[in-house]
C-alpha cells in the first residue's frame, strides 16, 4: 500500500512537471532560424567535446533487468549508435557556418578506413555507409572517400546464397541500411543496388506495418503486445528510425520510379498516425498508444526523429504546412526544454531500457544524432517559410545582385550615377542597377542576358567610355567559349544597344570566365583580360574601338607549377597606359600559392621598380617570373581535413597611392577555420608586407579559402575595409555573421596596433565582399547582403554607405 501511495504521489509531480513545461511551450513565440543553429550547434559541440566519454551518460535499467548490451562500454565508432550521430552531424554540416562538423566526419571515416562494421547482413552494420556516401556526393571530398570496402560488401550480400531471406527484421533496420543502399545506387548509378533495397525493404513492411494504426511493430515478437489501456504496442523511437530513415531515402530515390510512389505514402500514412498521437508536451509517448501516465516523462530521441521528418516532409511538399506546422513547433519546443546549460540533450532512453529509467542527466549518441537532424531541417524550414528581412540601415542600391571578386570594375560613377553590375543567384539574370547619387534613390535595375544561370563568375565587368557611354562584358562560368557584351546609351544607362558575342576559337571544351576591363592610352587598345578556357590561364582580347569589336586573343600567363594550375589575376590601372596585376601560382586548394606582382606597358613585363622582365613577343610570363611579394607554402600536400594546402595567398583587392604605389590586399588561408588579411605596399623603394586582421572562416567548405574579402578606398589605400565573422584583432569567434569593420592602416602598423571599427553589428545576414568606388567628388562604399550560401546559390541585395559626396 505505501509502494502503491508512493507512485501515485511520484506519477503526480512528474504530470505537474510536464503542466508546467506544457504551459511554457504554448507561451513560445514562433522561433528564429538564428535561434535554431545556434542550439543545434551548441548541442553539436557538446557532443563533440564529450564524444570519449560518452559511456558515462547512458541511461541503464536496474542490475535485475539489465541485457547483456545495457552497459557502459565505449561504442565503436563503426557501430549503429554512432551512425546516427554522424547522419544527424552531416546534416548540420550542410547548413552551418563552421566547418569543424564536416571535418570531424572526414577523420572519423578516414581513421576507420572507410569500413563497415564486423556482421555481414546485418543491417545496423551498414548505417555508417550512409556518411561515406553522403561525403563521397561532395565534389571537393569524393577523392578523399574509398567507397570500396562499402560496395564489396553490399555485392557480396546480393550474390550470396542468402542474398533472397529477410535480413532487416526489426523495423529500425529501415533507417540504418536502405538509405545507404539507395545513396549507392546514386553514386554508382546501378540500379541493382535500389532493386535489392526496395526488395528487402517490403519484407520487412510485409512482416512489421500495422494497416490499421499506420505504424511499424519493433519486431514480429511485439505484434501481439499491448499497452496497458489495451491499445497495440509501437514503440516510439522504433517507429521514428523509419519516419526519418524515409526521409533520408527518399531523396535517392528516382523521380517518377516504380519505388517512388510507395516511400512517399508510406511517409505521408506515418505522419498522420504521428500527428494524431502527439502530446499536449509537444513529444511522444515512448509506447506511441500508450497513456501519458504509463510514459510520463519526454523521450527527445523518437521526438527528434519525427521533427526531422516532419521538418522534412513540409520542406519538400509531401506533408501539408498548415496541419503539420504546429505539430512540428510543439515537438522543438519540447526538445529545446530538455537541453541543460552545457548543450547537452537529456531525457533519452537507452537501448532497449525500461521507460521508467530516463533523466535530463542521460543521452545517447544516436538521441543527439536526431537532433541535429531536426534542428538542421527546422533551421532550413524556418529560412524558407519564414525569411529574414533584408531591410537595413544601409542604402540599399542595388536588389537581386551578385559578383565574385576576379571580374572588375564591377561597380562605377559617372555622370552622378553608381552604376552596379551583378548576378542574381535566384533567377541567374546578368543585371545592372542604377542609383542616382545626387537624388538620393534607385533609378531602376535591368537585365542585360536573361537567365544566364544562377553563378557569381557570371557577373559583368564595367567601363566607362568617352563618349559617356557604358561597356558591360560577361560570360557563363567556364561553359561557353563566348564573351558577351553590350553597350548603353550615353544619356541613359537604362538604354541598352543589342546584346553581341565574342566567340573564341579553340580545341578545348572548357570555356572562358573573368571579365577585367582596362586601357592603355597610348597604344589605343582596350583589354579584356580573363581566364582562357583553353589552359586556364590569365589570357586576354584588344579592341580599338573602346569595345564595339574585340581580336588579338593572347596568352598573357602561363603557370609553371606542376600539373593543370590556374593562375588567378588582380588588375589595377596604375596610369593611363600601365595596368598592374598581382596573382598567385594556382588555386589554393591545388598549391601554397606565392603572392607575385608585375606592371604591363606597351607589351612588355616590368618588376615595380622599372626594371624589365621580359616583352610579350617572346611569350607569356611564366608564374615565377615576376617578383614574389610573399612565399607561401610551395607544396600541393595538405591534411585531411584541409580543403585547401596551408599558407596558400590568394589576392582580393588592389589600389594605388598618389604616388601611384602598389597596394596589395590578399588573404592568407590556414585551415579552414583561420584566414588571415594581409597587405603588401610598395613605398617606392621595397615592398612592405604585414599582417592586418583575422579574417575568420571560410565561406564553406567545399571552397575553403573564400573568405568575406577586403577593399581599398581607391583615393587613400590606407583606409581599409574587410568582412570577417571573427574579432578583427583576435581572432575571437563573436558567433555570429560576417559584419563590415574599417581601420586606418599605415606602413608600420601591425595586427596588434590597427584599431578596427564594426560598420555593422549583429546581422541577420552576412555582410560580404565589400568595393570602394570613387569619381564626380563621390564615394562609395557598397557590399553584398543577405543569404549567401555558395557561388551559385545566393540572394543578396547590393547595400552599403556613401561616404563622401561633391562639395
Amino acid at each position: 500500500m505505501v509502494l502503491k501511495n508512493l507512485s501515485f504521489i511520484l506519477l503526480n509531480v512528474l504530470l505537474f512537471f510536464n503542466a508546467e513545461k506544457q504551459e511554457a511551450i504554448d507561451s513560445l513565440p514562433l522561433p528564429s532560424s538564428e535561434q535554431v543553429i545556434k542550439i543545434t550547434e551548441k548541442v553539436a559541440n557538446w557532443q563533440m567535446e564529450h564524444f570519449a566519454e560518452m559511456v558515462s551518460y547512458r541511461a541503464l535499467p536496474s542490475k535485475d533487468k539489465r541485457k547483456s548490451w545495457n552497459n557502459r562500454n565505449k561504442y565503436h565508432e563503426l557501430d549503429w549508435n554512432s551512425a546516427a550521430l554522424y547522419a544527424g552531424m552531416f546534416q548540420l554540416s550542410e547548413v552551418s557556418h563552421y566547418p569543424k562538423y564536416i571535418n570531424w566526419l572526414l577523420e572519423i571515416g578516414d581513421r576507420n578506413q572507410w569500413k563497415l562494421q564486423k556482421r555481414f547482413y546485418n543491417a545496423h552494420d551498414h548505417a555508417v555507409g550512409q556518411l561515406y556516401l553522403s561525403l563521397k556526393q561532395n565534389e571537393r571530398l569524393k577523392d578523399i572517400v574509398n567507397l570500396d570496402y562499402v560496395k564489396k560488401r553490399f555485392d557480396s550480400i546480393m550474390n550470396s546464397e542468402k542474398a533472397d531471406e529477410l535480413h532487416w527484421n526489426q523495423c529500425d533496420a529501415l533507417f540504418m541500411a536502405p538509405p545507404a543502399w539507395a545513396r549507392l545506387y546514386k553514386v554508382t548509378k546501378d540500379s541493382l543496388y535500389l532493386q535489392y533495397m526496395h526488395k528487402q525493404y517490403l519484407k520487412t513492411y510485409n512482416t512489421l506495418w500495422d494497416d490499421e494504426q499506420k505504424l511499424f511493430f519493433s519486431e514480429a515478437s511485439y505484434i501481439d503486445k499491448t499497452e496497458t489501456n489495451g491499445n497495440k504496442l509501437f514503440w516510439s523511437r522504433d517507429n521514428g528510425w523509419v519516419f526519418a530513415g524515409l526521409a533520408l531515402l527518399i531523396p535517392d530515390i528516382p523521380k517518377n520510379s516504380e519505388y517512388q510512389k510507395f516511400y512517399e505514402n508510406l511517409f505521408k500514412k506515418m505522419a498522420g498516425s504521428l500527428k494524431k498521437a502527439q502530446r499536449p508536451d509537444g513529444s511522444w509517448s515512448i509506447g506511441i498508444l500508450g497513456d501519458i501516465e504509463s510514459y510520463p516523462n519526454i523521450e527527445t530521441s523518437s521526438t527528434s526523429f519525427f521533427a526531422f521528418g516532419i521538418a522534412w516532409g513540409i520542406n519538400n511538399g509531401l506533408l501539408d504546412k498548415t496541419i503539420y506546422e504546429p505539430i512540428l513547433f510543439k515537438a522543438w519546443a519540447a526538445l529545446e526544454v530538455a537541453i541543460n546549460k552545457d548543450g547537452m540533450l537529456g531525457y533519452v532512453q537507452g537501448i532497449e531500457s525500461d521507460p521508467t529509467v530516463i533523466s535530463k542527466d542521460f543521452t545517447e549518441l544516436y538521441g543527439i544524432g536526431a537532433f541535429l537532424a531536426a534542428g538542421s531541417e527546422i533551421y532550413k524550414y524556418l529560412n524558407k517559410f519564414y525569411p529574414k528581412d533584408k531591410e537595413t540601415t544601409y542604402t540599399t542600391f542595388m536588389e537581386d545582385g551578385g559578383w565574385c571578386w576576379y571580374q572588375d570594375p564591377r561597380v562605377i560613377i559617372n555622370n552622378q550615377k553608381l552604376i552596379i553590375g551583378g548576378l542574381s543567384g535566384v533567377s541567374g539574370d546578368v543585371r545592372l542597377g542604377v542609383y542616382d547619387l545626387k537624388n538620393g534613390k534607385k533609378d531602376s535595375t535591368i537585365v542585360l542576358h536573361k537567365n544566364l544561370t544562377p553563378d557569381d563568375h557570371n557577373a559583368p565587368a564595367l567601363y566607362k567610355r568617352t563618349d559617356g557611354s557604358i561597356l558591360a562584358i560577361w560570360a557563363k562560368h567556364a561553359k561557353e567559349k563566348i564573351h558577351y557584351y553590350n553597350i548603353s546609351s550615353n544619356s541613359n544607362y537604362l538604354h541598352w544597344g543589342d546584346k553581341r558575342q565574342f566567340e573564341h576559337q579553340y580545341e578545348a571544351k572548357m570555356g572562358v570566365t573573368y571579365m577585367n576591363i582596362y586601357q592603355n592610352k597610348n597604344e589605343g587598345k582596350l583589354y579584356n583580360f580573363f581566364r582562357d578556357g583553353l589552359n586556364f590561364n590569365p589570357s586576354f582580347i584588344t579592341s580599338t574601338d573602346e569595345g564595339l569589336t574585340w581580336g588579338n586573343r593572347t596568352h598573357f600567363i602561363s603557370n609553371d607549377v606542376e600539373g593543370f594550375q590556374r593562375p588567378y589575376a588582380r588588375y589595377l590601372q596604375v596610369n593611363a597606359n600601365t595596368i598592374g596585376v598581382s596573382y598567385t601560382d594556382a588555386h589554393p586548394r591545388r598549391f601554397g600559392n606565392n603572392l607575385y606582382y608585375f606592371e604591363f606597358s606597351n607589351n612588355t613585363f616590368f618588376n615595380v621598380d622599372g626594371s624589365k622582365i621580359k616583352s610579350l613577343t617572346d611569350g607569356p610570363l611564366k608564374s615565377s617570373q615576376a617578383e614574389k611579394i610573399f612565399a607561401g607554402s610551395n607544396t600541393k600536400n595538405k591534411p585531411l581535413v584541409n580543403e585547401s594546402v596551408p599558407s596558400s595567398a590568394w589576392t582580393c583587392a588592389m589600389a594605388k597611392d598618389k604616388n601611384d604605389n602598389p597596394y596589395i590586399g590578399y588573404t592568407l588561408y590556414l585551415n579552414d577555420s583561420d584566414h588571415r588579411f594581409r597587405i603588401a605596399s610598395w613605398d617606392g623603394e621595397k615592398w612592405i608586407d604585414r599582417e592586418i586582421a583575422y579574417a575568420g572562416k571560410c565561406l564553406y567548405k567545399v571552397e575553403s579559402s573564400y573568405t568575406g574579402l577586403m577593399a581599398f578606398d581607391p583615393n587613400d589605400p590606407t583606409h581599409v575595409f574587410i568582412s570577417t565573422d571573427v574579432n578583427p584583432s583576435t581572432g575571437e569567434d563573436l558567433k555570429g555573421n560576417h559584419e563590415i569593420y574599417s581601420a586606418k592602416i599605415c606602413v608600420n602598423d601591425n595586427i596588434s596596433s590597427i584599431k578596427w571599427k564594426a560598420l555593422t553589428k549583429n546581422s541577420p545576414y552576412r555582410n560580404i565582399r565589400p568595393i570602394v568606388v570613387a569619381n564626380e567628388g563621390y564615394k562609395v562604399l557598397l557590399w553584398l547582403y543577405g543569404p549567401w550560401y555558395n557561388y551559385f546559390n545566393y540572394d543578396v541585395n547590393v547595400i552599403g554607405v556613401i561616404l563622401e559626396t561633391p562639395d
